[in-house]
């Protein structure tokens, strides 16, 4: 037999459609796609020019031509037309002296055109040539072609005609994409929303040597734009925060917020797998986004953009105008779902996440260019950025809580003002009774206003509560469905049990023989139950319409809370070490000390999956009316530049093993409804685990 045989990869006609129209999902993605390409053809100008788009409009065409250093008939032949060219990433920076960096090297772009009509021409010079180069490209036919099986040809027997055209200036160069027979027609606002989000492909922080515009021309409609994103648009942030990292030193600042000092500080940490990146992130709070969407109410503020070597990378951009339907490919929006009170979402900032190919060569678009390729780099990314907005978080809760504070203050400053007033008053009449008359009108005035300021007192007093308690429920209802996994194997598991004993009753009792088998598994009946109670009796605290205080004993509840682990504890070889110290006993909020206990418990089973030894230990102490509650165990733990991130929302350390990051999120909601702080400290157990102390005032 002869092993020298070989065989060639072919593909059908209608493959094209996989890498052009079907591919490619929206129409501004495919535009995008064709500036870029002429960005990296060092283009300065670009212009894009609508003929005839409208609605019931004949001869449509879509004109992008630009000034770049064109192409050679080799040039199209070797390059253009072979799909996934390589020669971007052979030669990944375009020619002196602009030296730009590619971004178009999966060499497919091209096919955008296939997305927005069926003809394309293409026109072409490089500087020095005599003549144009013109290369005329039908999709219908190809498409007629892979329709028709008697007749159908491979993609690289279709044929293309080309010709040429005398230039009249020589040192002329450039490209020109004259798209026939436009698939859908355009609308006005359509082309302000491309106008808008092109207006974002170059970073504004970004200062090329030599500048790339882009031009809107549209006639019908009135439009000739050139799209420019500028630092005013920054100018109302409420405040600005700038992420940098040292390449030198392989060290990457990452933010974090001290409430104390009311200020966002650094913590140096090890470069990510990721790579070092640059991030400008510009918060604007309610009054600052009222003031921007008046200056500018056709750029809504949306989140991060996402640029490679000063040119924004995927998604390029964002054809649905409903924000609630927008793509959230850093999950932004997706991890605050549940949080209605402190979230940080898409709609609260604008932002620059700035990358390279050189610095971060595994944040990789994918071939759709709807986002990035799935990777372990791109997931740790992702997560460093969340942890960087935890940070704004905590500077938006701790704004919100000061100007509840100063509302607070000033009606109560207001009232003691109306009061000292009246006082005033009084003592001015008492010396002179005569002016009594005069003063009336204004006495009824003042005594009527500090009523009002009283009752507006009063009515903040009240939706403030109301406020707390349903944020209380809301939480509540959080920690039931991070209880939900638990519960579930803990019913299950107990009715198991309980199963294979009451069959054992069914079948042989009565049996005087296996007499005291009964009475053990009766007892063991009787124990599941009690556990079974137990948690019937947590989900019901949740159809609770309010929270109230009771008599709490700490050690009984601490006991019951962790006893209901004791076959989680089994199954997972858990050792426990507790100190509960007896006879204390506090007017709180049961339910709340079994949402923190658990939800840490729950973190430390999962921290502790792949641990050598496990252990977790749980103590409380009283210093000084200060309840201690100390809650370790022996788990991966957490490192120390997350220390202040780490409880919140939707931020996890344990996501292989199930961890949502809700759980240490509920913990710090509940400690704080009880005035009380969390914190993770230095870990009992030295060099490994994890130790969270929580501290709560209280009066005995």
């Amino acid at each position: 037999m002869d092993e020298n045989l070989t065989l060639k990869w072919r593909f059908d006609v209608s493959t094209f459609r996989l890498i052009g129209r079907d591919l490619i999902t929206d129409r501004v993605t495919a535009l995008f796609e064709l500036v870029k390409n002429c960005y990296d053809a060092n283009a300065q100008h670009v212009n894009v020019i609508f003929e005839n788009v409208g609605a019931g409009k004949s001869q449509s065409v879509i004109r992008i031509e630009d000034d770049g250093y064109g192409m050679s008939f080799e040039d199209i032949r070797d390059k253009w037309m072979v799909i996934g060219t390589s020669s971007k990433r052979t030669h990944p920076y375009s020619p002196e002296p602009y030296h730009r960096k590619c971004v178009g090297e999966k060499g497919i772009g091209r096919f955008a055109v296939d997305k927005l009509g069926d003809n394309v021409s293409i026109i072409t010079k490089k500087c020095g040539a005599e003549q144009w180069l013109k290369v005329d490209i039908d999709w219908a036919s190809y498409y007629h072609d892979s329709e028709n099986e008697m007749n159908s040809r491979l993609f690289t027997d279709m044929e293309n005609t080309y010709s040429y055209q005398d230039a009249a200036c020589l040192n002329e160069s450039g490209t020109k994409l004259i798209i026939t027979f436009i698939r859908e027609p355009w609308t006005k606002k359509e082309i302000e929303h491309l106008i808008h989000e092109i207006s974002k492909i170059v970073s504004p922080f970004t200062n090329l040597s030599y500048p790339f515009k882009v031009r809107v021309i549209a006639s019908e409609f009135g439009i000739d734009r050139e799209p420019v994103r500028t630092m005013e648009d920054f100018d109302n942030a409420t405040l600005s925060l700038k992420i940098d990292f040292d390449k030198e030193k392989k060290l990457q600042q990452s933010l974090y917020y001290d409430k104390e000092g009311k200020n966002f500080y650094y913590h140096q940490i090890p470069l990510k797998t990721f790579g070092g990146i640059k991030m400008r992130i510009y918060y604007f709070d309610e009054s600052a986004r009222r003031k921007y969407r008046n200056n500018y109410p056709n750029d809504p503020i949306d989140g991060f953009k996402v640029y490679r070597d000063g040119i924004i990378t995927t998604p390029f951009a964002e054809t649905n105008e409903n924000p609630d339907q927008k793509r959230d490919i850093l999950g932004i929006d997706k991890r605050v779902w549940q949080d209605i009170f402190s979230r940080i979402g898409t709609r609260e900032f604008l932002g620059v996440i700035d990358i390279t190919k050189e610095g971060n060569p595994q944040i990789i678009d994918a071939t759709n260019r709807q986002d990035f390729v799935d990777n372990e780099e791109y997931r740790e990314m992702k997560k460093f950025i969340i942890t960087q907005l935890n940070a704004l978080q905590d500077y938006k809760v701790e704004m919100r809580q000061t100007k509840r504070d100063n509302a607070q203050e000033g009606l109560q400053v207001a009232s003691d003002d109306i009061s000292s007033l009246m006082n005033v008053i009084n003592e001015m009449l008492v010396q002179k009774p005569e002016l009594k008359k005069t003063v009336d009108p204004l006495i009824k005035q003042v005594r009527k206003t500090g009523r009002s300021v009283k009752t507006a007192i009063n009515e903040q007093k009240k939706a403030l509560e109301d406020f707390t308690r349903k944020e209380n429920i809301y939480m509540s209802i959080m920690s039931l469905q991070q209880f939900a996994i638990t519960i579930t194997h803990a019913v299950r598991t107990t009715l198991n049990q309980i199963r294979d004993r009451v069959e054992f009753f069914y079948r042989y009792y009565p049996d005087p023989d296996e007499e005291n088998l009964f009475q053990t598994y009766a007892k063991q009946m009787y124990e599941r139950f009690k556990v079974l109670n137990r948690v019937i009796n947590y989900m019901l605290s949740y159809s609770q319409s309010n929270i109230n205080p009771e008599e709490v004993d700490l050690k009984k509840t601490f006991e019951e809370i962790v006893g209901d682990y004791d076959d989680i504890f089994s199954r997972e070889g858990i050792s426990l070490k507790t100190n509960f110290p007896d006879k204390l006993v506090l007017n709180t909020n049961r339910q709340f000390f079994r949402d923190i206990l658990q939800n840490l418990i729950d973190n430390s089973v999962k921290a502790m999956a792949n641990s050598a030894q496990k252990i977790i230990s749980c103590s409380y102490e009283v210093k000084n009316d200060i309840l201690e509650i100390l809650v370790s165990d022996t788990g991966k733990g957490i490192p120390q530049e997350d220390w202040e991130q780490i409880f919140a929302l939707y931020y996890t350390t344990t996501e292989k093993q199930g961890g949502a990051g809700v759980g240490l999120y509920i913990v710090k909601t509940r400690v704080e409804s009880l005035r009380g702080t969390v914190s993770v400290v230095k870990s009992e157990f030295g060099n490994i685990g994890t130790s969270i102390k929580i501290t709560i005032p209280f009066k005995k």
